[in-house]
């Protein structure tokens, strides 16, 4: 029994020491301590132990143990200031800026004689600079001001250098922190791929950039995003606001489309005309009738187009319906109608009288008018008739019979024929008998 006493009369004094040594600490510093917890009066604790912070980030430990009341030290206090009492069982410390990795020892001790705790700090350069700009699309409207409307989109860009000189080719990750808004991954058929998270790689400039896309039913808030250097963690966060979009009726326009065929006969083919739908709430769906193509038929943003292709098949008010993501819809009216008469002219041929002299001459004449397709006849075996384009010719047939002397020609559109009278004369009369070669 008289042992047990005196143990713990003795470990009473040495709690009343520790209390003069606090008291003392406490009045030289100028520093009074908080309550902290004591997990071990015997052992110091620091964590983390070892760690890895930022230049300009701030970064906590916590300290428990020993008696409850703290000295931090740094080995180097040009990278963390820090010396004194601290108050509570924490202390955060926010680096200094360094060129390059600077390792750093944070020494722990108590107003005891506790043994001393240390944590070694590596401290690296930042490469994410402070300018993260978040530009919201140019179509958004202008009541949301500098702020994404509720439906809209935004390019997030971020600039990644090392003591000035860009970092190229370096993975930038984009996380979302809070915020009704999303990060568009990629799109297929005009439908977005939205994610909580998702990466790019910086440019020749150090420059890495995403866009992100604000969820239709945003209220007024102030929306988060990390943004984290792949390479060695550093980070920075970010902040834009998100305003909601006044209601703006959904519209494709233009709402009436009509083609037209080349002539009477036919109606239009592989004609195309764009429509652009804007407003209600994207994405949309577009519905495709027979007598036209219509492609793409899912639209994902407000000022997105589709193109409606005619595809030879006549029709009259034909719908295409525009759907958005509420049910709301409009429509677009397609017609496929047939094209104007074609309008002829007389056919004619010029001149209506030629004269073949010898038996290697050639006479032409001008066709004009009429259908536009033209074909010759011979109205004697003594001549030779052909056309080309819109021109006529007429030339001696061998063998042909002495002192014939005048023959005709024709030529028609198929529609109406025009007569040319042919003089035969000099030696293609054969007046002295005798034949063409």
């Amino acid at each position: 029994m008289f042992a047990s006493i005196h143990g713990i009369a003795d470990r009473l004094a040495r709690l009343a020491l520790a209390g003069i040594l606090v008291a003392i600490v406490a009045a030289c510093s100028g520093a009074v301590s908080g309550p902290a917890p004591v997990n071990d009066p015997t052992r110091i604790t620091i964590l983390p132990g070892t760690a890895t912070a930022f230049s300009g980030v701030p970064m906590t430990f916590v300290i428990s143990g020993g008696t409850g009341s703290y000295i931090v030290t740094s080995s180097n206090q040009a990278v963390i200031p820090v010396a004194g009492a601290i108050t509570g069982s924490s202390i955060t410390v926010v680096p200094n800026t360094v060129t390059a990795d600077t390792t750093v020892q944070l020494t722990v001790r108590d107003s005891g004689t506790t043994p001393t705790a240390t944590a070694a700090v590596t401290v690296k350069p930042i490469t994410i600079n402070n300018t993260v700009t978040v530009t919201p699309s140019a179509s958004q409207a202008a009541s949301c001001g500098t702020s994404v409307c509720a439906g809209g989109d935004a390019e997030v860009k971020v600039v990644l250098a090392l003591n000035g000189a860009p970092l190229a080719n370096r993975q930038v990750q984009f996380d979302v922190v809070s915020g009704d808004f999303r990060i568009i991954t990629g799109s297929v058929a005009g439908v977005e791929t939205l994610a909580v998270s998702g990466t790019a790689v910086t440019d020749a400039t150090g420059t890495a950039r995403i866009r992100v896309r604000v969820l239709p039913n945003a209220t007024s808030q102030t929306a988060l995003l990390r943004i984290t250097d792949v390479a060695d963690g550093a980070f920075l966060q970010t902040s834009f606001g998100i305003a909601p979009s006044a209601a703006v009726a959904l519209s494709a326009q233009p709402s009436t489309l009509q083609f037209t065929g080349t002539d009477s006969n036919s109606c239009s083919s592989g004609v195309s005309a764009d429509v652009i739908v804007s407003g209600g709430r994207p994405p949309y769906s577009i519905s495709s009738p027979s007598a036209f193509t219509v492609s793409p038929q899912i639209l994902g943003s407000s000022g997105d187009r589709f193109t409606v292709t005619s595809n030879g098949t006549c029709a009259s008010a034909t719908t295409i319906a525009v759907v958005d993501a509420a049910g709301t819809s409009t429509t677009v009216s397609a017609s496929n109608v047939v094209g104007p008469a074609r309008t002829t002219t007389a056919f004619v041929v010029s001149p209506q009288s030629v004269t073949l002299t010898d038996c290697s001459n050639t006479a032409s004449v001008a066709l004009a008018g009429g259908t536009g397709s033209y074909f010759g006849a011979a109205g004697s075996n003594l001549i030779f008739v052909s056309t080309a384009g819109n021109f006529g010719f007429i030339r001696r047939q061998p063998g042909d019979a002495a002192g014939v002397t005048t023959v005709n020609a024709s030529f028609s559109d198929g529609q109406s024929a025009q007569s040319v009278t042919v003089n035969l004369v000099g030696t293609a009369a054969h007046q002295a008998g005798g034949t063409c070669p």
